[in-house]
């Protein structure tokens, strides 16, 4: 018997895993991790120019392949440590599956206040700091137990609810010695999801057996679960149609006749009808947020509406609203369970349900037909949306998109059609920028695919540094910068609530005119190529162009800030806490009907 670093221990057992990727930032707190990762295997290693960066990529990795071998990302203590906290809340709250290996400090200098350590509450405690917001968080305390709590780190961070697992490894233990016979990693790797209770399947098909409006609304518990086939089967087998979340984009082909496209503030007309009339909803992978809702003014349950809730985390059951009938169950196997009973039971379609619903979507298709073909100058959202879905779907079909926060959130997912299960949304945390540093993730995912980030001026200026990266990689990154100077969505809306905006509009000190960096410009001196476009029929040749060249391009797009935006849903912000609150229908709330 040998033996190994602790280091070289991980590195090892990471190879015979499969791992594909590391990303990282070199710290003195890693050194060893970096040296046995980079120097001692074949997995790819990826540097990146922020801590944030890192989790970012590894963020939109997972969203491609969802599953096994974890993406792996290794960062270094005290301020290289904190910048990976927004991201590791985003990959918490949206089920985001990835194993960070954190440097920290050496155990004999513990409690010292040396440079960068945690100290004042207790020992090198950065990992307590991690609890709230990630899956797990725990530190190596000894190099003979370490093995054993990576191993299981690991198979937590995709079992179950997929979240991310932080595992701080002091500096003197990545460098100690122990023996190399080290476990078979293999049975980590392997989870076994629960299945929907029979008795909870029977009462949610009687419902359904009875129910005249039904639908099914779907969130990113889809994708985690691998259950799109599942979904597609159980929707045909019983006519029921589909909405989706902005998470839940892509989860069923919005070509398909009983697709109902997305729901919410910025839903369609038909999602929104069709939430709002329903008599029996089954919300599968979701919690229905505020956004999925319009503040909880879409869906009049219990009133007139019954909820069968599934999902895998039991504490997601009922958070938004009652439930008829709630199921702790993974999203595939409850699906086939219920395909099978409602089968059984002849559960089929309610045609003048869905005759209703086509006609709606008539109504709402010709109703915002001037915005997607809108030829403005500057441009409108709808047309670059809509015109990006329709290059992706011609020219490469599988490629990743991911759509950012801001006023994308109002158009990306009713103006997109998704040609591919690989169109995104961060949409819980909404952090500004995600999707710039995401796409290189998906890209690696894909073999170094073709990807796509829609994203403001704001959002991109707060992850530009991610460019020289996409540069570096030689990665097919096409990053489409909405830029308008301004905060658009906050803008709106500040108008409207207050009559007048703060901190939206920028603009040099005593000029009127907004101002703004040149987008394009920082991308060429980062080694990109970049486009300007500022008319509407020059955005498709743009695209296309960006995508053949197959290096990374910016598109800088003049898009315009005083028409009146997408909004299905207008629904008040409760201001007053000296009222009561209630979820359900309001007569302020504009359902777009």
């Amino acid at each position: 018997m040998g033996q190994i670093t602790v280091a070289q221990a991980i590195a090892r057992l990471l190879e015979q895993m499969e791992t594909e990727v590391v990303f990282g930032l070199n710290g003195h707190g890693n050194w060893a991790l970096l040296d046995a990762l980079v120097h001692e295997t074949n997995i790819r290693s990826v540097a990146v120019r922020s801590e944030d960066h890192a989790i970012e990529l590894a963020d939109g990795y997972w969203r491609r392949k969802r599953k096994p071998p974890l993406p792996i990302v290794t960062t270094s203590v005290g301020p290289g440590n904190m910048n990976t906290v927004p991201p590791i809340a985003t990959a918490y709250y949206e089920s985001i599956g990835m194993l960070i290996l954190a440097g920290v400090g050496a155990t004999h200098w513990f409690d010292r206040g040396g440079i960068e350590e945690f100290y004042r509450d207790s020992p090198e405690d950065w990992a307590g700091v991690m609890r709230p917001i990630s899956k797990k968080s725990l530190m190596a305390t000894r190099p003979d137990t370490v093995i054993d709590m990576f191993l299981k780190a690991y198979q937590t961070a995709h079992s179950g609810r997929p979240g991310p697992v932080v595992m701080a490894i002091p500096f003197d233990i990545q460098n100690t010695l122990i023996p190399d016979d080290l476990p078979d990693p293999r049975p980590y790797m392997v989870c076994h999801r629960p299945s929907a209770d029979p008795q909870g399947v029977a009462r949610a098909v009687e419902l359904l057996k009875s129910a005249e409006r039904p639908s099914i609304v779907v969130g990113s518990g889809i994708a985690n679960s691998g259950a799109y086939d599942a979904l597609f089967e159980f929707a045909e087998a019983t006519g029921i149609p589909v909405a989706m979340t902005p998470t839940g984009k892509a989860a069923f082909p919005e070509d398909h006749r009983l697709s109902l496209g997305c729901i919410g503030r910025a839903g369609t007309g038909q999602g929104n009808y069709g939430a709002r009339h329903s008599d029996v909803v089954v919300g599968i992978g979701t919690h229905f947020t505020d956004i999925d809702t319009g503040g909880w003014t879409l869906f009049d349950i219990p009133t007139n509406t019954k909820l069968i809730h599934i999902d895998i985390d039991t504490s997601e059951l009922g958070r938004a609203y009652p439930t008829e009938v709630a199921i702790t169950s993974d999203a595939r196997l409850a699906l086939e369970a219920l395909t099978a009973r409602a089968r059984e039971a002849g559960v089929t379609e309610q045609t003048e349900w869905t005759a209703l619903l086509d006609s709606k979507r008539n109504e709402w298709l010709a109703e915002t037909e001037h915005m997607r073909t809108s030829d403005i100058a500057p441009l409108h959202y709808a047309r670059v949306t809509w015109d990006t879905s329709s290059v992706v779907a011609e020219n490469c079909p599988d490629a990743s998109i991911h759509f950012d926060t801001g006023n994308l959130l109002s158009f990306g997912p009713s103006f997109m059609p998704a040609s591919s299960r690989n169109v995104v949304h961060s949409g819980f945390m909404h952090r500004m920028g995600w999707s710039a540093a995401s796409v290189l993730g998906a890209s690696i995912a894909s073999n170094n695919g073709p990807a796509i980030a829609l994203l403001g001026d704001g959002a991109f200026l707060m992850r530009a540094t991610v460019v020289p990266t996409a540069v570096e990689l030689n990665l097919p990154i096409v990053w489409v910068v909405m830029d308008n100077r301004s905060f658009q969505i906050e803008r709106e809306t500040m108008l409207k609530v207050y009559g007048r905006e703060s901190m939206c509009d920028y603009r040099k000190v005593g000029e009127e005119e907004l101002w703004g960096p040149d987008y394009a410009a920082m991308a060429e001196a980062m080694g990109a190529e970049a486009i300007r476009v500022n008319k509407a029929e020059d955005y498709k040749p743009a695209l296309e162009k960006a995508l053949a060249s197959g290096r990374p391009t910016l598109i800088s797009v003049d898009t315009e800030l005083s028409t009146p935006q997408w909004r299905a849903i207008w629904y008040p912000y409760p201001a007053n806490f000296n009222e009561t609150w209630k979820p359900g229908p309001v007569e302020t709330a504009n359902t777009g009907e």
